[in-house]
């Protein structure tokens, strides 16, 4: 019978692009929205128009003026909603539809 002609690697093969990732620079620390536990919603003026699935979020967003970001959360789990709510504050935020102002600090 024939003998077959492949030969074992002799050792680990690297990529330029492997050897590239370690000059990578550091990730810059992600922007502060002011999402905080207690943290309330506060709507900003001006007419907003969404279309779709930010519209449905924005509806949520308009019942929970006034109250903290946990209620937003609730409101979205009672129409079970897939999506995590704190996303949908962080682009409402990003968009200025409204903003989140830090709960008072305990003393």
């Amino acid at each position: 019978m024939g003998k077959s002609n492949v030969t074992p690697p002799t050792g680990k093969a690297t990529s330029a692009k492997k050897e590239a990732s370690g000059d990578k620079k550091p990730r810059a620390a992600r922007k502060d929205y002011g999402y905080a536990k207690g943290a309330t919603i506060e709507l900003t003026d001006g007419e907003q128009k969404f279309r779709g699935a930010r519209a449905r979020w924005y509806e949520y967003l308009t019942k929970s003026a006034g109250k903290p970001v946990e209620h937003f959360a609730k409101l979205a789990e009672k129409a079970e909603e897939k999506e995590q709510p704190r996303g949908w504050l962080r682009f409402f935020v990003e968009v200025e539809a409204c903003t989140l102002t830090a709960p008072p600090a305990e003393a």
